[in-house]
């Protein structure tokens, strides 16, 4: 299925397709075929990687190959300088499409050097794991983590396609799996009521890896997040709505060590802390919320609380560095209920009442 994205002057499709057949020959349209370059990662190569290139190839591109290194840990400005050398040797021009296999590290790091590589080259995704179709391959958001936080530096760099091929993910370990998982549920929580109810009512099958469970929660996550870019491409208001869960989400994160918590299950535990402390507040339209959530995202395998030995006071700190901070106040995203999700100015010294609501194991 194709769903088309407007955003910043941008417009291109997301394809949820069973497989890779037929990416060369969409990529071709509007252009040609010529000269492309395949970014992957040393563990998705030898998975994807041939497949990728004999089907762009077979519709007539003439394809090379660069690595970036795999992991959470490697998202890093060391990395990007790496790859960006590793273009510009093969002599890339502003008509050379980049295309992004692999996870949502390797796509993000993959779009900021085609954000800045020549000022600008077309990117493609092409994501391997159920949280970068579903998340952070569509959207242009592109960036690498520094020692003050994640994503604190990139661009806004929109793709010219977004491949999703559900067959990749038959490769994905379970915990990589139920990373996806907790985005799946951020975004039903952002569509409303309908979408939660979905997404509970097929918690057993996406834990089974049910195909049409699958390509039904990544189209429809890729819709919710596709209207919100529509509407702000660059995060200037409304589209902040889709970082719910992610001050305290990231915020595990950076205290946790990048890869040791991985950011699906960050970003489930950050809704749950989030939607307890709406709860405290007094915020809540949807009382049934809290519960509801901590139940779908048990049932999705995912952690409902954080590690025992996790630092409140890490956790408050690193939250001050989150880079939604604003004239001394913290811009947080608060779920009154399903579909009814605003933004709100929170005073730096409550932010040791938002880590208390974080479940955390004692």
């Amino acid at each position: 299925m194709h769903i088309p994205v407007v955003a910043g002057g941008a417009e291109y499709d997301v394809v949820v397709a069973e497989g890779l057949t037929g990416l060369g020959a969409a990529l071709a349209v509007g252009r040609g075929p010529g000269r492309c370059v395949v970014v992957t990662n040393p563990v998705v190569a030898p998975l994807h990687a041939a497949r990728l290139r004999a089907e762009l190839e077979g519709a007539g591109w003439h394809v090379e190959q660069l690595e970036v290194p795999d992991g959470e840990a490697n998202k890093t400005l060391a990395t990007w300088e790496a790859l960006v050398g590793g273009l510009l040797a093969a002599r890339v021009d502003r008509q050379t499409p980049v295309l992004a296999l692999g996870g949502g590290v390797t796509g993000d790091i993959v779009g900021f050097a085609a954000a800045t590589v020549l000022r600008g080259v077309p990117l493609v995704q092409v994501p391997t794991t159920l949280l970068a179709m579903v998340d952070s391959s569509v959207g242009g958001k592109t960036g690498v983590n520094t020692a003050s936080g994640k994503n604190l530096v990139g661009a806004f760099h929109q793709p010219i396609l977004v491949w999703a091929a559900l067959d990749t993910l038959a490769t994905l370990p379970d915990a990589e799996l139920r990373c996806g998982f907790g985005e799946i549920v951020k975004h039903a929580v952002l569509a409303g009521e309908e979408a939660l109810a979905t997404c509970e009512a097929l918690a057993p099958a996406l834990v089974a890896r049910d195909p049409a469970a699958l390509a039904r929660m990544v189209a429809d996550s890729v819709r919710t997040k596709a209207a919100v870019v529509a509407d702000d491409p660059h995060e200037q208001g409304r589209r902040a709505v889709l970082n719910l869960g992610h001050t305290l989400g990231h915020a595990l994160e950076s205290v946790c060590g990048y890869g040791v918590l991985r950011h699906g299950e960050a970003v489930a535990l950050g809704l749950l802390g989030i939607t307890r402390f709406a709860e405290a507040e007094g915020w809540l339209t949807e009382p049934s919320l809290p519960r509801r959530l901590e139940s779908l995202i048990a049932a999705l395998g995912l952690p409902i609380s954080a590690p025992a030995d996790v630092d409140p006071a890490a956790l408050a700190r690193a939250v001050g560095y989150d880079k939604k901070r604003l004239r001394g106040m913290l811009r947080i995203v608060v779920p009154y209920a399903p579909g009814r999700i605003e933004l709100r100015s929170l005073p730096l010294d409550e932010v040791p009442t938002l880590i208390q609501a974080l479940p955390i194991d004692r």
